[in-house]
């Protein structure tokens, strides 16, 4: 989806990024939103689960500590194949923890698809700490790099990529970094 707007003072094709390559959100915009509609009296902080830096015992700390205050909330990004699902990356608020089984509920998982699921938190930590393929870009500067505004009128395959090899490419043009999933806490100051 492609979007002009006439009030741009730098003038341009602006694009609906959800929808063009790299598809979806990464954390750090998830975490923009959070902080776009919400007061200044709240806090979003983004932790990436790389498993060379973060452990199962602080994810665990972290995340139960959150969920126990009545003052924060939990979004996890995880992998959805990690929990035996259809899919690739994908958000969802966290629930609630079970101490006795170690298990964490996951409550959005796409109610369609999948209802509300409890999982252990070492399989939790193993989807959470996934990398994503294009976790780093310059958005939304990068997406307009993909638009090619052909005089011919043929269509650019970097803004609609039809095969993988297209979207690699495209994905390149964005100067995509790598990066681990993991969760967003959002709490009050």
């Amino acid at each position: 989806v492609i979007q002009e707007e006439d009030d741009d003072s730098e003038g341009g094709t602006h694009v609906d990024g959800i929808f063009k390559p790299p598809y979806g959100l990464n954390m750090a915009q998830v975490a923009d939103l959070l902080r776009c509609h919400t007061s200044d009296e709240w806090e979003v902080t983004v932790h990436e689960v790389d498993p060379s830096k973060t452990t199962l015992s602080k994810m665990r700390f972290d995340l139960t500590a959150a969920l126990i205050d009545p003052d924060a909330r939990v979004m996890i990004n995880y992998h959805r194949q990690g929990l035996g699902q259809v899919g690739g990356g994908h958000f969802s608020p966290l629930g609630s923890y079970h101490p006795p089984t170690d298990s964490f509920l996951i409550m959005d998982v796409a109610k369609y698809k999948y209802p509300p699921v409890w999982v252990g938190a070492a399989t939790l930590f193993s989807s959470l700490s996934t990398l994503e393929n294009c976790a780093h870009y310059d958005y939304p500067k990068a997406q307009e790099r993909l638009v090619d505004n052909k005089s011919d009128g043929s269509t650019n395959h970097l803004f609609n990529p039809l095969t993988a090899d297209e979207y690699v490419q495209s994905l390149n043009v964005l100067g995509c970094e790598a990066g681990y999933r993991g969760y967003v806490i959002l709490k009050k100051k």
